[in-house]
């Protein structure tokens, strides 16, 4: 009976060792070639087109003031949802949304600068930054969205941190003279 287990043992061995070699084959199963759909295969676009998508995108998702601000201005200025305290208070902020820089948080009737949050949105192609229509989308669609938990999120530092107090205040003179020309505006002229 020993013998008979040592020779089963030799033979599986023996086989064994024929198939690591590579001489004898063993069955594989079969693999489902899976087919991916075109946009798979398409090269990725230039800088300078992704650039040009990107700003076609936020166009067309932000209202035709916010875009003619940012066009005109460079930034945006976006009205916060949080509510301040008491009874028929404003929202707590507004805030520039530059491209590539930390969201400024003004207050809503003086805009005098309160805090800098600072949020990126990393390109995860290697890219150091996403494009800049891209950019501001995410922030201006992450304020309207969920502003309580972009604001326990974002790095917080004081006005001036990274954008210079200087900048800060002409950009928010530019902005109170834009929004002075649009209100005299009449409205059908504002539209485009």
């Amino acid at each position: 009976m020993a013998g008979l287990v040592v020779l089963l043992l030799v033979v599986s061995l023996g086989a064994l060792a024929l198939a690591m070699r590579g001489g004898m084959e063993l069955p594989r199963p079969r693999m489902r070639r899976t087919v991916r759909p075109p946009w798979v295969r398409e090269a990725p676009v230039s800088r300078a087109e992704a650039e040009r998508r990107s700003l076609a995108l936020l166009r067309s998702v932000v209202n035709p003031d916010e875009w003619a601000m940012f066009t005109e201005l460079g930034f945006m200025c976006v009205t916060g949802r949080r509510a301040g305290s008491g009874p028929g208070a404003l929202p707590r902020y507004r805030y520039l949304v530059y491209p590539h820089l930390p969201l400024v948080a003004l207050l809503p009737r003086s805009l005098a600068p309160v805090r800098e949050y600072c949020v990126q949105f990393p390109e995860r192609a290697g890219r150091p930054d996403l494009p800049t229509g891209d950019d501001v989308l995410a922030k201006w669609m992450t304020l309207r969205a969920d502003e309580d938990r972009l604001l326990r999120y974002a790095n917080i530092s004081s006005p001036g941190c990274q954008i210079p107090l200087g900048q800060i205040d002409r950009d928010i003179d530019r902005l109170r003279r834009w929004e002075r020309r649009r209100a005299a505006m009449p409205v059908l002229s504002r539209a485009g």
